[in-house]
């Protein structure tokens, strides 16, 4: 291959490791250059191990499909759970439980 040919084939695995690392909420940019001045090998395998951090652009995870949504989000677009619904209180350990159709209060000895 001639030099242009390894030049066209670096810049286009350069930009498959961007996009990658884009997938994965990481600067897509920023492993661009890295891949292109260092290697794309190396681009990728750092991408690959580092941790993806979503709530850096403006996602969360939902708590029930853990799928990622916009922060906005009232409703998650996949499950239907609604964010804006007050979360559930805790039980109590001397709360009383349903057994069957009847309460008996369960208490710890």
């Amino acid at each position: 291959m001639d030099l242009i040919g390894i030049l066209v084939v670096w810049l286009l695995l350069s930009c498959l490791v961007a996009a990658y690392a884009n997938r994965r909420f990481r600067s897509g940019i920023g492993f661009f250059f890295l891949s292109l001045f260092l290697s794309p090998l190396v681009g990728f395998i750092l991408a690959a191990a580092g941790r993806s951090d979503p709530q850096r652009r403006g996602l969360k995870k939902c708590p029930v499909c853990a799928e990622i949504v916009k922060a906005e989000a009232l409703k998650c677009r996949f499950c239907a759970f609604d964010f804006t619904a007050p979360a559930p209180l805790p039980l109590r350990a001397d709360a009383p439980k349903i057994v069957g159709s009847s309460l008996s209060a369960v208490r710890p000895r």
